[in-house]
């Protein structure tokens, strides 16, 4: 017991130095009420620290002495109001530190004796009466209405009543609080019943019409309920855990994406013959790309998207040898050369190990081979299909590989590293590209190619539309990994708009291709993902507006599967479950070359 109370003591103490930097800070735009905080591990401190807006005691007068309590039973001796609250206050305002807060004093005990105790109690520290930063709202047991206006000035009540508001004096009323239970059942899962959403929305409206502050009290406390209250413009949101509510809703702008620009979807033909051969082959990926990235996208885009047109789908298991969770370096590896190997390997083994991948197989039976990608063209996605390096991070020598490679053509950033390309690649701009006399570098960027958010536009279905011309004109048969990297990049930040953003560019670059392969009636198109990044999941959303709140598991990649989608003849082979080494071996049956 004395371990555990010296542990909690020097908690606290941490918690004390840590937070000079961050009393400065103001609250969240979405405004947290610790409700019941004196029932906190650390009351005050804990909901202060965290950026709580509004702080909430129970207050009980025995004995001239006001206990923070709920009731008279479970009064502690050394839980005063004085002690857990109004010292800690006072040193932060005499430091200049006092952030504006609320505290909403809760009496438990009879109103008039306890008000008049808390009054001279308060008067004491005028630090606090006179501070601009606090503002003190008495809830609970209060006198009536008509008597708001016998107390000091900087006291304030917390009205509980909605249908007498434009009949008593509101000049006193600091907060308006009602019980949600008399609104509605809901249980902070799901949506509520549109009855009861509409009585909730009223009730705030009331509130919100005599321009005053509103608080549900008795409500649930999840996640959803924080994102439907702050959306619901709810002024003090009631949490029992004010820290994580504060730092939840602190992402709800980040997290949540209004799409102002839906993409055009194409509808496939499905005009080729399934049992044909293949003579070309079109790989995409989109890095990080899960099923909920793909749905995000499906929700801004009004509920459609050019991919789900597809039928052929299957799953990809995407572990490494080393690792349940794959990089893309491991991940891209094994689509590009059909062999499981070890995180930041690219193109070896788990024994680091050349492997032979699939633009080399191809090239030596005369396919011509090429390379789009948003990341740069040493990224570990398209260096796996060109490079033998244990290493992703081995710049110079994933570079150098380029010079023995089958790539004929890439379309990438990285033109800071141009210089550590082999001279074989002759550099072009993207304009100047309309044949393929020679090996081809096209750079885009100087280190990844921009992004959506940065003014990228439709740069990548630009560069693979011009491509594909210049391959139907060469008239020999082609391999070409696409590569949508920058959905991976925005899942790594968390951020919801840059991978809807970058998801629906994905899908017009999809309509390219499909395009044209309803022209040639013979291109084996097949799109998946390396991996899914950030465990991203759809929380909330409307597909008539477009609009979708997303919320994340890890800044880094997951281990759960991704979809594989396949179009043209033999896409019938990519259905079902299966390691990602398949893609290889799947795409090298449907063109009957055993390597």
């Amino acid at each position: 017991m004395k371990i555990s109370k010296a542990l909690k003591t020097l908690v606290l103490l941490a918690i004390v130095v840590c937070s000079n930097a961050i009393f400065a800070q103001q609250p969240s735009t979405y405004q947290v009420h610790s409700h019941n905080d004196y029932a906190q591990e650390f009351p005050f401190w804990g909901a202060y620290v965290g950026g709580a807006a509004s702080i909430e005691a129970d207050v009980f007068l025995k004995n001239n002495i006001l206990y923070v309590t709920h009731s008279e039973a479970e009064i502690l001796p050394e839980n005063t109001l004085e002690r857990l609250y109004l010292q800690p206050l006072a040193g932060l305002a005499r430091t200049g530190d006092l952030r504006k807060l609320q505290l909403l004093i809760d009496i438990k005990s009879d109103a008039e004796s306890t008000l008049e105790a808390l009054v001279q109690e308060l008067q004491d520290y005028p630090v606090l009466t006179q501070s601009e930063n606090l503002k003190w709202v008495i809830s609970g047991n209060r006198p009536k209405a008509s008597a708001y206006k016998n107390y000091p000035d900087f006291i304030e009540f917390d009205h509980q009543e909605l249908d007498d508001l434009d009949t008593i004096d509101l000049s006193r009323v600091g907060l308006i609080s009602v019980d949600f239970k008399n609104y509605s059942v809901w249980n902070g899962f799901g949506n509520m019943v549109a009855p009861e959403l509409k009585k909730v929305k009223e009730a705030i409206a009331k509130a919100q019409a005599v321009d005053k502050p509103f608080r549900f009290w008795g409500s649930p406390d999840t996640k959803i309920t924080w994102t439907r209250f702050a959306n619901l413009s709810v002024a003090y949101i009631n949490s029992d855990v004010p820290a994580q509510a504060v730092s939840y809703l602190k992402t709800l702008e980040q997290n949540t994406y209004v799409n102002t620009k839906k993409v055009e979807v194409y509808t496939p033909e499905f005009s080729f013959d399934y049992e044909d051969k293949p003579v070309n082959v079109i790989l995409m990926i989109g890095d990080g790309n899960g099923l909920a990235q793909i749905t995000s996208a499906q929700i801004a885009n009004r509920g459609n998207l050019t991919l789900t047109q597809l039928q052929d789908i299957g799953f990809s298991k995407t572990a490494s040898t080393d690792d349940l969770v794959t990089d893309s370096a491991a991940g891209a590896t094994a689509m590009a050369t059909g062999t499981k190997t070890h995180n930041r390997a690219i193109g070896v083994n788990q024994n680091d190990e050349k492997l032979k991948n699939i633009t080399e197989i191809l090239s030596a039976r005369g396919f011509t081979n090429g390379l789009i990608t948003t990341d740069a063209i040493d990224g570990a996605t398209p260096a796996s299909f060109y490079a033998h390096r244990k290493e992703r991070d081995d710049t110079e020598g994933i570079l150098s590989d380029l010079a023995t490679s089958g790539i004929d053509f890439f379309i990438a950033g990285g033109r800071s590293k141009a210089a550590l390309v082999p001279d074989i690649f002759k550099v072009l701009q993207l304009d100047d590209f309309v044949d393929l006399n020679g090996k081809t570098a096209i750079y885009i960027g100087e280190n990844k190619v921009p992004s959506i958010a940065q003014g990228r536009g439709d740069l990548l279905a630009q560069s693979v539309k011009q491509s594909l011309e210049i391959l139907e004109k060469d008239r020999e048969p082609f391999f070409m990994m696409i590569e949508a990297s920058q959905i991976d990049s925005n899942g790594h930040a968390n951020n919801t708009a840059g991978i809807v953003q970058e998801m629906l560019d994905f899908d017009e670059t999809i309509a390219r291709v499909l395009r044209f392969a309803d022209k040639t009636k013979n291109t084996l198109v097949v799109i998946t993902a390396d991996h899914e990044t950030s465990g991203f999941g759809i929380i909330s959303g409307d597909l008539k507006t477009g609009e979708l709140h997303g919320e994340f598991l890890t800044t880094n990649h997951t281990g759960i599967m991704v979809p594989v989608f396949a179009y043209g003849p033999q896409a019938q082979k990519f259905r079902g479950a299966y390691e990602n080494t398949e893609i290889f071996q799947r795409i090298l049956k449907a063109l009957e070359i055993v390597p």
